[in-house]
């Protein structure tokens, strides 16, 4: 980011635990409120006592503790969407448009023109309760007709359909649901995600591709997945209590919420008027080359921090307040302090100088949300001048590098003094994801008396013709391509994709005969027909060796993981690039629809609900010993348990970072959701990121194993195949 041209914040808006609206948010931040409750019985498919168990076991939660929204209730009024479609929205959708609406009804002006406003929004690529519904209906019904030989008569509407769409809809949703017309897209970087959007959405308001962006992050899986995932990765707190930083710390707390920032160009909220937050001066991406997909690395992350200070002309110890990421892993928390401790040095600083915490420690880890909570924390802070406490903490491992450092955690809120009456305010937020996505943003306070010091060009404001050269100049720059592969239904590689479209020849095939694991007389009866034409895959094939996975885990990651994996390697060998040179400056994005596999585990777990309906419905004798045989019998036959490698291969944002860890890049690395024009949209960043000179090389592609029966069926019912 160029730090001549700043951006401002001008609204927000969020929806936290125990706080639906930013003043509460802020009181319970300063009254050091924890959201931590046990999940209620009605969030999770099964009773929450037979998922917890205290020892770590497959498909088990270690904890039923956890910070959720209970008490929201959605109002559509003022929302550009049917309210029938709206009724039946999966509850990430009512977050996402409550807190959209809230932060544009925070400006102090209006949007305008929305044509120019456009949306870059973070949203985690799991399962929601809409999408695990759709699979607990499919997979449910064809379970019982294999067993019973009938069912009973199921089906879904268009809405329901809609609401189970997990990637593409939170951005385009939100943009739709207030007419902002200045492009949309959803993004997923692990818990990097929020910062990694209004890295984006600065990105384009910079080269005046859009006046205003909404740029934040949601994330409101369904929480069973998450609690008992965190648990398989070692991850959830089994006590329940995030303490960052403190000797007692035992992991994370799963939270679930949304956050939105309101963002222009300094030089046009100054114009325009608008009530200015504070302004975003830097900000840093990077991924980790080193390591495996869950530890961290502590040279990725000052990597990430640095390119956020050089951006700047500030130095680590200009900043008074640190919202770290810290979740509460041990190791996690311990490597984010060494990372602060390489930043700063040994000298130049005084002890405890610094105030650090983390939100988390209050509302959980909100996954793609956590650096929206983050930042608002911070310019909350900035807006009453005072450093928010951090819970949980009493003191620090033995050994641990905040003794004798710059930091300090703060555990009261404390007047934040400024250093003299001429220097501002200065904060920085870091989010360091799985997959080892990093990301590190500067904020600044503003002082509207004087101003000239942030005008962008030598003092003078920018014309419009400056503003089209400079947007010209940026857009301009070709970007070669210098390698390429295609695996596209049976085309195994980008020869053959060649030989058949330059020969006119079609990949389109009946449906191969297992593809719909037994659905088949499902799917007929939502279709109409029997035989089924399209583009299908038919097989994926790995050498052992291929890749540095471990033999015996490759059968529980999903395809789709694979797939882009083996299609990133091909492009590689294309471009005749060495897999195991590092590559610092590199990055990657993929284009990406949600897999439903990922909501298999739903319907197992939901196996124990069906056996009681159908012992009741075919009048069943059997008593409990044989009722336990029978459900562990059936949930074998369906598929396996979740356990940590199936957790990690099931996250959506891990298909990039698999690609960055394999080949050791450094650079950004994401996925980007956009329905068909996902792959356009990773191709259009990557452009973007090379021609500002922030990475040499991207590698970018678009993955969709839609020939799922489940993603087949909903797409249908929205808009219905050729016949």
């Amino acid at each position: 980011m160029n730090n001549k041209t700043p951006i401002a914040v001008v609204g927000m808006a969020g929806l936290f635990p125990d706080a639906l609206d930013l003043d509460i948010f802020w009181q319970n931040i300063i009254n050091k409120i924890e959201a931590t409750r046990e999940v209620p019985k009605t969030r999770w498919i099964v009773d929450p006592d037979s998922m917890v168990h205290p020892d770590p076991m497959p498909d088990k939660a270690l904890s039923k503790l956890c910070c959720l929204i209970n008490d929201f209730q959605f109002d559509p009024e003022g929302i550009e969407i049917d309210k029938d479609i709206l009724n039946e929205l999966d509850p990430l959708y009512h977050l996402i448009l409550h807190a959209g609406r809230a932060a544009i009804s925070d400006c102090k002006t209006l949007l305008n023109p929305k044509e120019s406003t456009g949306v870059a929004l973070a949203a985690i690529a799991l399962p929601t309760d809409s999408s695990s519904f759709i699979t607990r209906e499919i997979f449910g019904s064809s379970f019982e007709e294999k067993l019973f030989g009938s069912i009973t008569n199921q089906s879904f509407t268009r809405n329901q359909s809609l609401s189970s769409k997990v990637t593409s809809l939170p951005g385009a949703i939100l943009a739709r649901g207030f007419g902002l017309g200045g492009g949309s897209y959803t993004l997923d970087a692990a818990c990097a995600s929020s910062i990694y959007a209004v890295k984006l959405a600065c990105d384009e308001l910079r080269a005046h591709r859009a006046d205003t962006m909404l740029a934040g992050g949601v994330s409101r899986p369904e929480c069973l997945y998450t609690q008992v995932g965190f648990s398989q990765l070692l991850a959830l707190s089994p006590s329940g209590r995030c303490a960052p930083f403190d000797e007692s710390a035992d992991g994370l707390v799963v939270g679930e919420g949304a956050g939105i920032l309101v963002l222009k160009r300094l030089e046009d909220a100054i114009k325009q008027k608008d009530r200015i937050y504070g302004l975003i001066k830097g900000i840093g991406l990077s991924n980790d080359m080193r390591g495996n997909l869950l530890a961290p690395d502590s040279k990725g992350q000052v990597r990430a921090m640095r390119k956020a200070y050089k951006s700047t002309g500030l130095n680590p110890c200009d900043i008074d307040l640190i919202e770290c990421h810290g979740a509460g892993t041990p190791v996690g928390d311990l490597t984010e302090l060494h990372s602060l401790r390489s930043l700063w040095g040994e000298s130049g600083w005084s002890k405890q100088q610094c105030s650090i915490g983390s939100i988390k420690s209050m509302i959980g880890h909100l996954l793609t949300g956590a650096g929206a909570a983050g930042m608002i924390k911070t310019i909350l802070a900035f807006k009453h001048k005072t450093l928010p406490p951090s819970l949980n903490f009493n003191k620090p491992p033995e050994n641990s590098p905040l003794l004798n450092s710059p930091f300090r955690v703060q555990t009261s809120a404390e007047e934040w003094k400024k250093r003299n009456a001429d220097l501002p305010r200065r904060a920085a937020v870091s989010a360091f994801g799985f997959g080892g996505i990093n990301g590190h943003l500067l904020f600044e306070e503003w002082n509207s008396k004087p101003h000239n010091h942030y005008t962008t060009s030598a003092n003078q404001a920018p014309t419009p013709s400056m503003q089209k050269h400079s947007t010209q100049s940026e857009d301009h720059v070709p970007i070669a391509i210098v390698g390429m592969e295609a695996i596209v239904g049976s085309l195994k590689s980008l020869r053959d994709f060649q030989e058949t479209v330059l020969s006119g020849n079609s990949t389109i095939v009946q449906k191969p005969k297992d593809r719909w694991i037994g659905c088949d007389d499902i799917a007929t009866r939502h279709f109409d027909r029997q035989i089924f034409y399209g583009g299908f895959m038919d097989e994926l094939s790995l050498d052992v060796g291929e890749f540095r996975i471990p033999p015996n885990e490759i059968c529980d990651i999903l395809p789709q993981q694979l797939l882009m994996l083996k299609a990133a390697a091909g492009a590689m060998t294309d471009a005749n690039l060495e897999f195991k040179n590092e590559r610092p400056h590199m990055g990657v994005i993929v284009g990406l629809e949600f897999d439903f596999e990922a909501t298999n585990f739903h319907q197992r777990w939901n196996l124990s609900n069906s056996v009681k309906t159908w012992i009741k419905k075919h009048q069943l004798k059997l008593n409990e010993k044989q009722k336990e045989s029978w459900l562990k019998l059936l949930r074998e036959e369906f598929g396996p348990s979740l356990s940590h490698i199936r957790t990690l291969g099931a996250l959506g944002g891990i298909v990039a970072s698999r690609i960055a860890k394999e080949f050791r890049f450094g650079g950004p690395s994401f996925i980007v959701s956009c329905g068909e024009a996902s792959g356009l949209k990773a191709l259009e960043k990557g452009i973007r990121f090379l021609q500002n000179q922030e990475t040499n090389c991207m590698l970018v592609g678009a993955i969709d194993l839609c020939g799922d029966v489940r993603s087949m069926i909903t797409s249908n019912k929205i808009t219905p195949f050729s016949k």
